[in-house]
C-alpha cells in the first residue's frame, strides 16, 4: 500500500498555472477570495466529495488513486480501492481493503495538514505570500487560479498551486512538500450539507468484528 497516498491528500499540478516565480506579496484581492473559500467551506456542513489523488517525486508519478472522502470539521472518513480510513479528530484508523488489521494512531500536525484537503483554509493564514489572477479551470469553469509560496523555505509545506470556481468550491488542489514531493488532488464530485449517522468517523468493530487492531499511538 502506498502509504504516501493516505497522508497527503491534498496535490500538485506544477503544468497547471503558469504562476511561477512570483513576486513575495500578500495580494489583498487573493486574500479576499482565500477567505471568501474558507468561509464557504465552514458553512457547508458535512462534505462529500469523489476525488483522483496523485503523489509525485518532481515531475514523476509514484502513485495514484481514487476514491470519496467525507468531511465534517477537522473529521475525515476516506474509502478508495486499497484502503479504508476514520479519523475522529484526533485519532485514525487505517485498514487496507480485504486485510483484517487496522492500524491506530495519532496523526502529527503535520500529517493533520496534510490529510484533509481543505487544510490549507487554515494554513495560508499564516506564513504564505499569495497571488491569483481569474481564468478558465481546468474542469471547464470559470475561477481563480491561486499560487501560494511559503516565507520560508523550511516550512514543510513549500507552495501550493490552487483552483477555486466562482462558487468558491476547490477544484483542484497541489501541495509542494520538501524539495520535490508533489501531492496533488482533483475534486470529480463536491457535495454540501451531509448529513453523517453518529459514528461515521471512527472504526466500526461491529462491521470489522474480526479485525486486530494494532495500536501505534
Amino acid at each position: 500500500m502506498k502509504r504516501t497516498i493516505f497522508l497527503f491528500l491534498i496535490f500538485s499540478f506544477s503544468h497547471l498555472l503558469t504562476l511561477t516565480a512570483l513576486a513575495g506579496t500578500k495580494d489583498a484581492g487573493t486574500r479576499k477570495v482565500l477567505d471568501a473559500t474558507a468561509a464557504h467551506i465552514q458553512k457547508a456542513g458535512g462534505i462529500s466529495l469523489q476525488f483522483i489523488a496523485t503523489t509525485l517525486s518532481g515531475k514523476t508519478v509514484q502513485g495514484s488513486t481514487s476514491g470519496r472522502m467525507d468531511i465534517m470539521g477537522n473529521k475525515l472518513y476516506m474509502s478508495t480501492p486499497d484502503m479504508l480510513t476514520w479519523f475522529d479528530g484526533k485519532q485514525q484508523w487505517s485498514m487496507q481493503t480485504g486485510d483484517n488489521e487496522v492500524n491506530l494512531t495519532e496523526p502529527t500536525g503535520t500529517e493533520l495538514q496534510t490529510l484533509n484537503p481543505y487544510a490549507f483554509l487554515s494554513v495560508y493564514k499564516r506564513g504564505f505570500n499569495y497571488k491569483m489572477k481569474k481564468g478558465t479551470l481546468s474542469n471547464g469553469k470559470e475561477g481563480y487560479k491561486v499560487y501560494l509560496n511559503a516565507d520560508n523555505a523550511r516550512q514543510d509545506i513549500r507552495e501550493m498551486f490552487l483552483e477555486i470556481d466562482n462558487q468558491y468550491n476547490p477544484v483542484r488542489v497541489s501541495i509542494r512538500q520538501g524539495k520535490s514531493h508533489w501531492v496533488r488532488l482533483v475534486v470529480t464530485s463536491f457535495k454540501t450539507g451531509q448529513k453523517f449517522a453518529e459514528g461515521h468517523f471512527t472504526f466500526p468493530t461491529k462491521k470489522y468484528p474480526n479485525a486486530e487492531i494494532i495500536d501505534l499511538r
